[in-house]
């Protein structure tokens, strides 16, 4: 039997580094995982203890400077399947989360509030300022995990702005969550980021809001933080291509009906 379970393990194992490749030159996968085979692996064999597959470990599972993270709305859905219960209340200026054990009856409640996230450096920042219910809902939510059903968010009950990661309203990292200075994706130099905003320049209205809205999607850093990386600059130009390429065929395609009958 041993051997058995072994043998499987090895074939999953194989089978994750396979699809690491893959997915490390896909776009669709979180940017801090692009190019990161090994990140992939690592994350892909972690989100297994919670029995996901490779791609919903890479967007349910973070690590923040080496620690481990899920997002709070993975950590409240994976204590809910479990069968516990979780409900939150929003209190004026606080958050409270109150969960039930179905196997105990063990109750717990945890609160957070703006006079923590004030503590804490928080309440400042534009996140903060814009979705305050959910924020304070998420850390109070992790707050309740760590706690009360510690066994079920297996020691990564910490959500990526424990960490100091910069978050969205969902809980996911965003902007420079992922910067750091690593040697094989240094940041580009002031004349690359010149580079993009030059061609950025040549887009029109339509084109800078669909640039805009991928650019926020994929998580990158805005130029004026110095903190765009050279594979994250890859990403731009490709997206720039694919953007102007799209509208000369559009041209091409149309040209010829503009022509009349006789147009070949």
């Amino acid at each position: 039997m041993t051997q058995l379970v072994q043998a499987s393990e090895a074939q999953h194992f194989d089978l994750v580094m396979r699809q690491a490749e893959v997915y490390a030159q896909s776009s669709i996968i979180p940017a801090a995982y692009r190019r990161k085979p090994a990140d992939i692996v690592a994350a892909a064999m972690a989100g297994g203890a919670y029995g996901w597959d490779a791609m919903t470990s890479l967007r349910q599972f973070h690590v923040i400077e080496g620690m481990a993270s899920l997002k709070p709305e993975a950590m409240l859905g994976l204590v809910r399947l479990a069968g516990h219960s979780v409900h939150v209340d929003i209190d004026g200026d606080a958050a409270v989360a109150t969960g039930k054990r179905i196997d105990t009856g063990d109750t717990h409640e945890a609160r957070f509030s703006m006079a923590d996230a004030a503590a804490a450096g928080l309440a400042g920042k534009k996140n903060w300022k814009q979705y305050r219910d959910a924020m304070l809902t998420w850390r109070a939510v992790s707050a309740l995990c760590r706690v009360l059903f510690p066994d079920v968010v297996l020691g990564a009950g910490y959500v990526p702005e424990e960490f100091g990661a910069d978050v969205n309203e969902h809980g996911d990292p965003v902007g420079s969550a992922f910067s750091t200075d690593d040697p094989t994706d240094p940041r580009i130099d002031p004349e690359e980021r010149s580079a993009i905003r030059n061609r950025l320049d040549e887009l029109d209205g339509f084109q800078r809001d669909d640039i805009r809205d991928w650019w926020k999607a994929e998580s990158i850093p805005s130029l004026d933080s110095g903190l765009v990386t050279g594979s994250q600059a890859e990403l731009i130009f490709a997206k720039l291509y694919d953007l102007t390429d799209e509208i000369v065929e559009a041209e091409v395609v149309e040209l010829p009906l503009s022509g009349g009958d006789d147009a070949e």
